[in-house]
């Protein structure tokens, strides 16, 4: 490889790890038009071992506003990112992602564990995700006792985003 194109290998690998990590914080802020950024017009989903599989980034995103509600915070972190550049338009990545949520309506903490396997796909100058989904190594319930509920603090920006559209 030359030296361009090995620059253009790490810029690339770094363009990667900034759009995972977009859509990570983007899905913990709710924050659905900037998920929308992140995707491939033809993204295809396969959430939770590919019980919950979508094509279609409108599809895949109205997934998500369904089950990702502004009632459940959570947290969705990423290590690792084990990223190959395939060619000069697609790559894959593996990641390792640790997972936690407290269901509200429900009464439950959530924490998980598991792998994403995406691949990746360059349009002109900008990487998008063109295919998305993990793999569960374990999943853990907690029933949220009366005290837990009762020291439940405030979810910041959720709360905020909650009162503003309750405006």
């Amino acid at each position: 490889m030359t030296l361009e194109q090995r620059i253009q290998r790490l810029e690339d690998i770094e363009a990667i790890r900034y759009l995972q990590a977009k859509y990570q914080r983007c899905l913990d802020n709710r924050d659905f038009d900037g998920i929308r950024e992140c995707f491939a017009d033809d993204v295809v989903s396969s959430y939770g071992n590919g019980e919950m599989a979508y094509v279609g980034a409108e599809n895949v995103i109205a997934f998500l506003k369904g089950v990702m509600t502004i009632d459940m915070p959570s947290a969705h972190m990423i290590h690792g990112g084990e990223i190959d550049i395939l060619s000069t338009t697609t790559a894959t990545a593996k990641w390792y992602l640790q997972d936690f949520l407290i269901n509200k309506a429900h009464g439950v903490n959530i924490h998980g564990a598991a792998i994403y396997e995406n691949t990746y796909e360059k349009v002109g100058e900008i990487w998008k995700i063109k295919t998305i989904g993990y793999k569960r190594m374990y999943e853990y319930y907690d029933m949220i006792s009366q005290t837990q509920s009762a020291t439940l603090k405030k979810t910041t920006f959720l709360d905020e985003k909650k009162e503003q559209a309750d405006k």
